[in-house]
């Protein structure tokens, strides 16, 4: 229960953060650890438009395909060697630790340091890809792939920052890798699950919640994860909304609610507004009214 706590934490910002529509996704998160009891001391998950395809921990040090289209797809002899590499990093992150430790005249206590990768593929072609480090919670390094420089938020990773940037190889190396290979896995893992990532339209309604000043647009049963989802009156965009962020549901699709606070007797038209892969224009629907499209 602790560990699936620990993955879950690890990928919240990815489970319920808003992803841009028209998009696909391949994430990468790595995490390491000073000990704590019950929870290995690394971890790696990987997910394809928020579906995670694979997992491994080093307390079973095995690496375990959440999806059998990877099964299949891969066969024994890939995910052996896919099983080595996340093995190397492993020892990698053991190492770093204690280094990152002294250099931060640390003793003792919990400590994590993670690695963030991956890349998108727009409908229209283009990509875009990011590589981020972070030590105890706080970004510490990342790579500029346009600029192609490692930039850091804080002097504490100054030397770090200046010594990648002197590794032209390894710069090459990783923009080839966010430019080129990440984009061909992640067109790869869709092919390779196609049936299981299909592109499913929401279900959208927008109603006022009983007797309550609250007006929902609730958007469900959605696949991919990428979506906009916007409220507006008379015409224009509300800028504060609240919202659930996107939930997974039990088979596989997503949902999403926003709403907010009015008051019934406004004579304003109030709309939501939704734009998604499985859909060829945007959805808009208004309160009270008919279904339209933009």
């Amino acid at each position: 229960m602790r560990e699936a706590a620990m993955i879950g934490l690890i990928v919240l910002v990815l489970l319920c953060g808003e992803v841009s529509a028209g998009s696909h996704s391949l994430r990468y998160f790595l995490t390491g650890m000073t000990q704590i009891p019950g929870l290995p001391e690394f971890v790696a998950v990987g997910y394809v438009d928020g579906v995670q395809f694979v997992m491994y921990d080093s307390d079973r040090r095995e690496l375990i395909p959440r999806e059998q289209w990877m099964v299949e797809s891969e066969g024994p002899a890939a995910w052996e060697r896919k099983k080595m590499f996340v093995q190397k990093r492993e020892m990698y992150f053991r190492a770093k630790i204690p280094l990152l430790m002294s250099s931060s005249n640390q003793t003792g206590g919990i400590h994590v340091y993670q690695l963030m990768t991956g890349c998108d593929l727009w409908d229209d072609g283009t990509t875009s890809g990011f590589r981020k480090y972070g030590w105890d919670g706080h970004d510490v390094l990342s790579f500029d792939q346009d600029h192609m420089v490692w930039v850091t938020p804080g002097p504490s990773g100054e030397i770090t920052k200046n010594w990648c940037n002197r590794q032209t190889d390894i710069i090459q190396r990783w923009k080839h890798y966010l430019k080129v290979e990440c984009i061909e896995w992640l067109t790869k893992y869709l092919e390779y699950g196609q049936r299981e990532l299909r592109v499913v339209a929401p279900v959208v309604s927008f109603t006022r919640l009983g007797d309550s000043n609250r007006l929902s647009c609730a958007v469900t049963g959605f696949y991919p994860q990428a979506i906009e989802v916007s409220l507006w009156r008379d015409g224009v965009v509300i800028g504060v909304t609240l919202s659930t962020g996107i939930l997974p549901n039990h088979d596989s699709t997503y949902q999403i609610q926003k709403w907010i606070e009015f008051d019934p007797e406004d004579q304003a038209e109030y709309s939501c507004r939704v734009e998604h892969s499985g859909m060829k224009e945007t959805l808009e629907v208004i309160y009270g009214k008919t279904v339209s499209h933009c």
